[in-house]
């Protein structure tokens, strides 16, 4: 009876996630959620970053995904201010945007608030491939290894489209509280709009964040790194970046022995659209 109850446990713990808020510093409060799987082989944490104007459904939505990635590990995401379920964070401005660097330093924060347990194997989606790349090289000794789901690179040139896309001269000179009022995920959910004022703040910071990456060293070669690349988006004709996106994804390579850059002919969403892939890439990343 006691050995069925304990199994039981086992089966309600991994079943569902616990959601919670958690103040990191002068207000700043970060949504995550802790999926624990203490009988995986992988004693690490498996950790997510969303896309650009995504939150933690990206992961989530797809229960197969879900369901797949919960066998190898405990996982643990969470939304970026001003996403999701996590309040903006009003000391965002045009002059103090959105970087890799600040993301990053409150990421570490929650992280150590929440004791999730390293090594990582961090995940990264899209805008979030610059995110990680930052957050591994700046940390690696936190970090087991990487994959970048159809990741925009530290070395990607955008087009003028990219900022055609936000009022720029019109908000440039508004007080952030009121661009988050306006702009907050949940209008944009509810009225279905184009964009969010975090989006705004992420791009507005694009390339400070690409240079505080580049001021670090490149990623170490003991840790493996996959890149997964969508057909879809390299043939697409609206693309936002410059030439194509499948050269600077690769520069995320190293010489790891386990590092490897895989095609899929899905849609940028890959782990929506093709999951067993993106599911298949962590337990590799687990086993080796």
């Amino acid at each position: 009876m006691q050995k069925l109850l304990y199994v039981l446990c086992l089966l309600i713990t991994n079943a569902f996630a616990v959601g919670t808020l958690t103040t990191i510093e002068n207000g700043v409060t970060i949504h995550s959620e802790y999926y624990p799987n203490p009988s995986a082989k992988f004693k690490g944490t498996i950790i997510f970053e969303n896309g650009s104007g995504m939150t933690t459904d990206e992961w989530t939505q797809n229960k197969q995904f879900l369901s797949c990635a919960k066998r190898y590990g405990s996982l643990f995401m969470y939304d970026r201010n001003g996403l999701g379920k996590s309040p903006a964070d009003l000391n965002t401005s045009t002059s103090n945007p959105i970087t890799a660097k600040n993301v990053n330093s409150k990421f570490l924060k929650l992280l150590k608030l929440k004791k999730i347990k390293p090594p990582y194997i961090i995940v990264g989606a899209s805008l979030g491939g610059l995110y990680v790349d930052y957050f591994a090289r700046k940390y690696p000794n936190l970090i087991n290894s990487v994959l970048m789901v159809d990741p925009q690179a530290f070395n990607t040139d955008y087009t003028d489209k990219i900022l055609r896309l936000f009022n720029v001269e019109s908000w440039s000179n508004v007080p952030s509280k009121e661009i988050y009022s306006k702009y907050s995920y949940q209008n944009a959910m509810k009225y279905h709009m184009d964009t969010t004022a975090a989006v705004y703040y992420q791009y507005l910071g694009l390339e400070q964040s690409k240079q505080q990456i580049n001021e670090l060293p490149p990623l170490p070669e003991n840790i493996p790194i996959i890149v997964i690349s969508s057909r879809q988006m390299e043939k697409a004709e609206n693309k936002l970046v410059k030439g194509s996106l499948i050269e600077p994804q690769k520069s995320y390579l190293n010489k790891n022995k386990n590092s490897k850059f895989i095609m899929t002919d899905s849609g940028h969403n890959v782990q929506i659209e093709n999951p067993q892939l993106v599911c298949d890439q962590i337990k590799f990343l687990v086993s080796n």
